[in-house]
């Protein structure tokens, strides 16, 4: 048998080649716009009620809105916050799990002998959130007004002035060592359970000083049960125009601030990351969420992808020199 070739209609074969680039189209974009396909879980490695737990429950309306899924926020505690975020670490990486991150993220790996998960392979960055600085609070009736005269004071009495935190290797604890070490001091640690814990400490006069963040020293500083000598951000609070940073009050080097930030486990798709980028940038600047943070002493400063796997790198090398320097041995 004999076959011919017939030559295809024109009009014919332009019609099968805008099907076929209309088929991939659809194809494409039907792939993109699938994701989320379910729920978001949000999880958070620490207690409800914390500031952690009340970030992600405040972006949970305008995120769902955005994306068309619940934003689901599960508390998974435990071990500094590594029991949840190894949970994290171990989701499918398909952009449906997400983990608000905190200093522990960065300060657990020079603190812990071996975590399941790395800061930084173990998770692709989304964005930060913002940060709440600290300030620097002592007992009312100690004789300083400064930090200058606190690190004069601690000099003159070697060994007698204590301090309190949150325990071991907490965020205040390395925020008072990283300033014991800058300012090369001799002073006592006494940890406690948690920062309220801690707090009540000083206002009883058991301790002498303590960092503390913003949102939990405001109400007894302005109640006059403790005073408040600087701030330990970058620059000066806008709520607080008359209290300078310890950077000006003598360390330069000197910036700690309670950070948060969104992280996907690792190998989550681009397009994943950065839409969740746009989403969560986007909610972070409406009113409501907005009103909601400053209201904890934030700084609302979210940022690329890139950005934010920068600055955890730097934060892990930054905390690993000071729990070295401080003498902390990992647990």
């Amino acid at each position: 048998m004999t076959f011919s070739w017939i030559r295809p209609d024109p009009a014919r074969r332009a019609l099968a080649v805008l099907l076929a680039i209309g088929t991939s189209t659809w194809a494409v974009g039907g792939a993109a716009q699938a994701w989320p396909q379910r729920p978001l879980r949000v999880v958070v490695p620490f207690p409800a009620g914390g500031i952690v737990d009340i970030i992600a429950r405040t972006l949970a309306e305008p995120m769902a809105k955005s994306l068309g899924q619940p934003w689901v926020v599960e508390n998974l505690t435990g071990a500094s916050g590594s029991i949840g975020t190894d949970a994290v670490a171990r989701a499918p990486a398909d952009g449906h799990t997400l983990l608000l991150a905190s200093p522990s993220h960065t300060t657990n790996p020079s603190l812990v002998k071996a975590l399941p998960w790395h800061p930084l392979r173990s998770f692709s960055p989304v964005t930060m959130v913002g940060s709440i600085p600290n300030m620097i609070l002592v007992h009312p009736v100690l004789p300083v007004k400064s930090v200058r005269e606190l690190v004069a004071l601690a000099k003159r009495r070697p060994g007698e002035l204590n301090y309190a935190s949150a325990g071991p290797g907490s965020a205040i604890n390395l925020a008072a060592e990283m300033l014991r070490t800058m300012a090369g001091i001799d002073v006592v640690h006494v940890p406690y359970r948690g920062q309220p814990e801690a707090l009540a400490a000083l206002v009883a006069g058991e301790v002498q000083f303590m960092p503390l963040t913003v949102a939990l020293a405001e109400a007894p500083v302005r109640s006059g049960r403790a005073r408040a000598l600087a701030v330990t951000s970058n620059r000066r609070l806008q709520a607080w125009p008359d209290l300078p940073t310890v950077a000006e009050s003598g360390y330069p080097a000197y910036e700690v601030s309670t950070w948060f930030a969104f992280l996907a486990t690792a190998g989550t798709p681009e397009a994943a990351v950065s839409r969740l980028n746009g989403e969560l940038r986007a909610a972070l600047r409406t009113p409501a969420v907005e009103k909601r943070l400053l209201a904890l002493g934030m700084v609302i400063e979210p940022g690329t992808s890139a950005e934010l796997a920068t600055f955890l790198e730097r934060d892990v090398e930054r905390w690993a020199k000071v729990v070295r320097a401080a003498g902390i041995a990992p647990q």
